[in-house]
C-alpha cells in the first residue's frame, strides 16, 4: 500500500466513526427529553401498570397502622410465651420416679420403652441414639436403678452403666 492510499483510508475511518458518534450522541439526549413526565402523567401510567398511588396522609396512615398491629402481635405473642412458660413450670413440677431392672440379655430398645412408659423420657429413639453414640449400650449392667423423669440422657446412661 502507498502512503497516500493508507492516510486516506485512515481519514475516511475517522469520520466515520465521529459521524456515528455524533448520531449516538444526539439520538440519546433526543429519547431522554421523550420520557420526561410530569406528575399526573406519571400516575395515570403507574394505575394503568396496576400500581396503587397514595398521598402523604393515606400513607402516614397506612404506617400507623401496621405499626399498631405489630405492637398488638407483640402483645399477644408476649401473653402465648407466658402461658407456655405458666405450662412449662406446671409439667415439670409433676416428677416421676422409677425403679427399673436391668434383667440379663435386656436390649436398649426395651429398656427405653419401659422408661418410656413410666414417664422417665421423652422419647425413647432418643435414648437410644445417645446410647449407641456413646458406647453406653455396650456397658449396661444388671441390677436395679432408681432413674427420675428430671435426670438427662447422660444421667440415665451412667447411672446404669455403674
Amino acid at each position: 500500500m502507498k502512503k497516500q492510499s493508507l492516510r486516506s483510508f485512515a481519514i475516511g475511518m475517522l469520520l466515520s466513526a465521529s459521524m456515528l458518534g455524533s448520531y449516538y450522541f444526539y439520538q440519546e439526549s433526543k429519547s431522554q427529553e421523550q420520557f420526561s413526565l410530569n406528575v399526573p402523567d406519571a400516575t395515570t401510567f403507574l394505575q394503568k401498570e396496576g400500581f396503587i398511588i397514595l398521598s402523604d396522609s393515606e400513607y402516614k396512615d397506612m404506617q400507623k397502622t401496621i405499626e399498631q398491629s405489630k405492637q398488638d402481635q407483640a402483645k399477644s405473642d408476649v401473653e402465648a410465651n407466658e402461658k407456655k412458660q405458666e405450662e412449662s413450670k406446671e409439667e415439670k413440677q409433676e416428677i416421676y420416679s422409677y425403679t427399673l431392672k436391668v434383667k440379663s440379655g435386656m436390649s436398649i430398645s426395651s429398656i427405653a420403652e419401659l422408661l418410656y412408659e413410666n414417664k422417665i423420657i421423652k422419647d425413647p429413639k432418643n435414648l437410644e441414639t445417645y446410647l449407641i453414640d456413646n458406647d453406653y449400650h455396650k456397658k449396661i449392667q444388671v441390677g436395679s436403678f432408681r432413674l427420675t423423669s428430671e435426670m438427662s440422657n447422660k444421667k440415665i446412661a451412667e447411672k446404669l452403666t455403674k
